[in-house]
């Protein structure tokens, strides 16, 4: 049994893994109940992935004599052996989070040029070749981060957020509230298109997969303009998932363990 734990900017969460099956979701993974994953089940490996410090608190409970039974622990930093090739210039500064997701990508569309689109606190573009070779991509501001930095950079915007949307309105805003929802939804639509667009003016046919929180909701108000183009859309909400799994697979037999 594998351990998967992704420490995010919102929340921590982890999956279960019996070998390359995901088995089980953790939601709202803190101390507490990491320990009780720990005491209940036969964990035999961990890997975790952090864009904060709060996973430092997290291995210290890995490391508890009560709860580690001397389980490897492998945590995804540049430095880690990857199933795939980076070609980042700054693989030091690179959010694992993004060479999870990529790594998932290969599983998920195996042998194709894979474009990944993370919609969580920021959404990530992130491209990998079908020789997994990963070339990088860009980061933005998420939704919900729109919709705050409209209301807490100006003096008089109300925040709204995406459940004040409603597709079947003018895209055209005929007040201040659709105006600013409208404008989010469809600018974030349409940036999507335009990532897509220019992935494929490069290399030709691509995949697109979304995760992330927001991943469903975007796809719903960008698909139309996807169907365009020559290219699989997938939404995959446990792809960061199945690169941590992947990449602890590929290096249990290294022991690069901490």
């Amino acid at each position: 049994m594998n351990l998967a734990i992704d420490v995010g900017n919102t929340s921590a969460k982890a999956a279960l893994f019996d070998k390359e099956k995901l088995i089980k979701r953790i939601e709202g993974l803190d101390e507490s109940s990491l320990k009780a994953v720990l005491l209940q089940e036969k964990i035999e490996n961990i890997i975790i992935s952090s864009v904060n410090t709060y996973s430092e608190q997290l291995l210290s409970v890995c490391a508890l004599p009560q709860t580690s039974r001397h389980i490897p622990i492998f945590k995804l930093n540049y430095q880690l052996p990857l199933p795939i090739q980076i070609l980042y210039q700054t693989p030091q500064t690179l959010g694992m989070d993004r060479v999870a997701a990529v790594v998932g990508a290969t599983i998920v569309c195996p042998n194709a040029n894979s474009l990944v689109v993370d919609a969580g606190t920021c959404i990530t573009f992130d491209f990998i070749d079908a020789s997994k070779n990963y070339h990088g991509g860009a980061i933005t501001l998420g939704v919900a981060m729109r919709f705050k930095a409209l209301h807490e950079f100006t003096d008089k915007l109300p925040l709204f957020s995406k459940a004040n949307f409603d597709a079947t309105r003018s895209f055209i805003g005929k007040s201040t509230e659709s105006s600013i929802v409208n404008g989010v939804v469809y600018g974030v639509a349409h940036e999507v298109q335009g990532m897509a667009e220019k992935y494929i003016s490069e290399f030709g046919k691509i995949d697109i997969v979304f995760c992330g929180g927001d991943a469903s909701f975007l796809y719903e108000n960008c698909k139309e303009n996807l169907a365009k183009f020559p290219t699989n859309v997938w939404i995959e909400q446990d792809l960061l998932f199945l690169g941590l799994n992947q990449i602890l697979l590929y290096n249990l037999l290294n022991q690069n363990y901490i």
